[in-house]
């Protein structure tokens, strides 16, 4: 499970009249982290070992903690789906056995 936000907002949209969403481009803030998954997944993809699953589930969680520096550019009304999708999506990492081929 993936979760990627797409919304923009800026310092003029009633979704954040505060003006924190860096400047509209807030994939900017979690990029890196959705590299990182990505290729984690394919190593382990290519190469299912235990240490590659290992390296595969501390991405992803590093991604899902990284939308945690955009939350604040969510609007209200989503938050809630958005919190229990992460959780659902931490959830189905860690129950991922990385012992099992």
């Amino acid at each position: 499970m993936s979760l990627v936000f797409l919304f923009s907002c800026d310092k003029d949209s009633p979704l954040n009249p505060a003006g924190a969403c860096f400047g509209g481009n807030w994939s900017l803030q979690y990029a890196d982290e959705l590299e990182t998954w990505s290729n984690a997944a394919q190593a382990y993809a290519d190469d299912p070992t235990p240490s590659n699953c290992a390296n595969y589930k501390s991405a992803a969680k590093d991604y899902y903690d990284a939308l945690n520096d955009v939350y604040d550019c969510v609007p209200t009304a989503s938050r809630q789906e958005i919190d229990q999708a992460i959780k659902e999506a931490k959830a189905e990492i860690d129950a991922q056995d990385c012992n099992q081929q």
